[in-house]
């Protein structure tokens, strides 16, 4: 190992850089995703809701100042009125955490191995670069096809109430905007609005439990 990492030229140095701290923050991502999600989704682990008001989907007080903004629950997805589910966002979002991670990931080892391979300085960073673009729509399409299979028809936002999720865009604090968090609802794992009423910001990978609705936004808590 050692005799190859010393037979690395500069540029081959600079690539591995890039690769190795993405490719390892990419498997903690993953691990992430698998272990601390798929527990945080069950309902009955570590989900203290006894205190949760169900009826109007209020969340518990936590001395946050009265807001005009009410807590109410979400039309349930078969009304029997010509409702339907409410969707995610389905939007194309390629500049994400995750993206800019399989973005460097991918960018460093594509350029080691073509500068490896002998191919010049520029052009193996002009293809490496490329790659690692196209890892970044790659992944925002599967996030975006993931997000898609939640519309269909069944998904019930009440249901989230008491489950533990992560969160992906930080949550501003006292409900002064959303954010995003990612939690596994009724088996799928998606990515949602929230808003809180912590008086610190929820920041990204903080784990946060769905303690009341706010129309289509769900209120989360400190878990």
């Amino acid at each position: 190992m050692l005799n190859w990492w010393n037979s690395l030229d500069a540029l081959q140095h600079f690539f591995a850089y890039v690769a190795i701290p993405a490719t390892l923050i990419l498997c903690i991502q993953t691990i992430l995703l698998l272990f601390g999600l798929g527990a945080g989704g069950d309902g009955d682990l570590d989900s203290d809701t006894s205190g949760l008001d169900t009826g109007d989907g209020t969340a518990p007080d936590l001395d946050a100042p009265d807001l005009d903004t009410p807590d109410t629950d979400v039309p349930d997805s078969r009304d029997g009125e010509g409702g339907h589910a409410l969707e995610p966002d389905p939007g194309l979002r390629i500049f994400t955490i995750r993206g800019l991670v399989a973005f460097f990931s991918v960018f460093g080892w594509a350029g080691l191995a073509l500068s490896r391979s002998g191919m010049s300085g520029g052009l193996s960073t002009l293809i490496a670069f490329l790659l690692g673009l196209g890892a970044m729509v790659v992944l925002a399409l599967m996030l975006r096809g993931a997000l898609h299979l939640q519309s269909d028809g069944t998904m019930d936002l009440k249901n989230a109430l008491g489950l533990c999720g992560t969160v992906y865009l930080t949550v501003p604090p006292r409900r002064q905007g959303t954010g995003k968090i990612t939690l596994v609802l009724q088996g799928q794992l998606g990515e949602f609005e929230a808003l809180t009423d912590e008086a610190e910001p929820l920041k990204t990978g903080q784990s946060v439990q769905v303690v009341g609705l706010s129309g289509p936004v769900m209120v989360v808590c400190r878990k």
